[in-house]
């Protein structure tokens, strides 16, 4: 006997699955199917939530010296539709999005449309292996530039792109991210959180 296919879930399906699933838990529309999307957590660890904002303020005050580019950055689990038919929505940590349209939406939108040019994800602990390659195959596949993996507890940033060239960056090392970020240049150890008597490594 034949079964009858499942719809695929709208927007509107995975607003309401958000609204009613319990408080915490983390989750994404990807190809018309709502899933949990990395670690569920009420709140953000503070090294964590410290890491997503040193990203966040390092990203916006290298946007803020090209006024040529008109973008935005983003983050704190943003809402994106990464593509449509089917639909792909995710929370971002830190995103940087390209385009006048990206700008209004900061100010009055519900949520992103289109991928960003730079997806940032800053590991959980509960996070598995298979959670984080799934996670930057439905950003490439999207069409996301750079995916950034953050290991916040051993300080490494790796820069995943679609040719399947992976950079990896070291507290020791200059993060660049061009040519999506053009003169883009941070010491790695500076991204993450410092106790008051540590000094940068770099």
């Amino acid at each position: 006997m034949a079964t009858a296919a499942t719809k695929p879930a709208t927007l509107e399906d995975f607003l309401q699955a958000e609204a009613q699933a319990p408080e915490g838990t983390r989750l994404a529309l990807i190809d018309g199917e709502i899933v949990e999307w990395g670690a569920n957590m009420t709140t953000r660890n503070s090294r964590h939530s410290t890491t997503m904002l040193l990203f966040g303020t390092y990203l916006n005050i290298w946007l803020a010296t090209h006024k040529e580019l008109k973008g935005v950055v983003t983050g704190g689990e943003a809402r994106c539709r990464l593509s449509r038919n089917p639909d792909r929505i995710v929370g971002l940590d830190v995103a940087v999005f390209f385009g006048e349209e990206y700008q209004h939406a900061s100010c009055f939108g519900d949520q992103f449309e289109g991928p960003p040019a730079v997806a940032i994800e800053i590991l959980s602990g509960s996070d598995t292996h298979e959670d984080v390659v799934e996670r930057i195959r439905v950003f490439l596949d999207a069409g996301v530039r750079q995916v950034w993996i953050v290991d916040a507890e051993l300080r490494r940033v790796t820069i995943n792109r679609a040719d399947n060239v992976a950079q990896f960056f070291t507290a020791r090392d200059e993060l660049t991210a061009e040519p999506e970020l053009p003169n883009f240049c941070v010491h790695v150890d500076a991204l993450f959180p410092h106790l008051p008597t540590e000094s940068s490594t770099c």
